[in-house]
């Protein structure tokens, strides 16, 4: 296959809104895995003070799209299940890290872990992928 993983890196940064909105930078891209970072800031903050569940889903959420779409195979999410661990407050730097446990002809598995700037562990996600059997087409 003739297949650049940049160019779902390069498609997903500039089409997916949230990345800008949040501040969020893709720091990784590789076949199966992916790394997102962003502070959080005060614009990200629930009612209690602390970052937002939504937010740190979503900065999962991207590392997730951008792991399970690496192969060059369009991928959507057929199930996402959270776990929060520990809040997280601004100025805190967030990583999510995507990792592919297992891949099949249809699906992928997928295990998402979001960290805080002390590398403590704020969220756990797992995800499945439908992988849809057509190659990524960026544009």
């Amino acid at each position: 296959m003739n297949f650049d993983i940049d160019q779902v890196k390069h498609y997903i940064e500039e089409k997916d809104m949230l990345i800008h909105q949040f501040g969020m930078e893709i720091l990784e891209v590789t076949i199966g895995r992916a790394a997102v970072s962003m502070e959080v800031r005060p614009e990200h903050l629930n009612a209690a003070g602390f970052c937002h569940g939504g937010v740190i889903f979503s900065l999962a959420d991207v590392a997730f799209a951008l792991a399970c779409n690496s192969h060059g195979t369009m991928a959507l999410a057929l199930d996402v299940s959270i776990s929060y661990l520990r809040p997280c407050v601004p100025g805190d730097r967030l990583v999510a890290r995507a990792e592919e446990e297992k891949i099949g002809k249809r699906t992928g598995l997928y295990i998402i872990k979001v960290t805080n700037s002390e590398s403590k562990k704020v969220a756990i996600l797992k995800a499945t992928a439908f992988r849809m059997g057509e190659p990524f087409r960026a544009g």
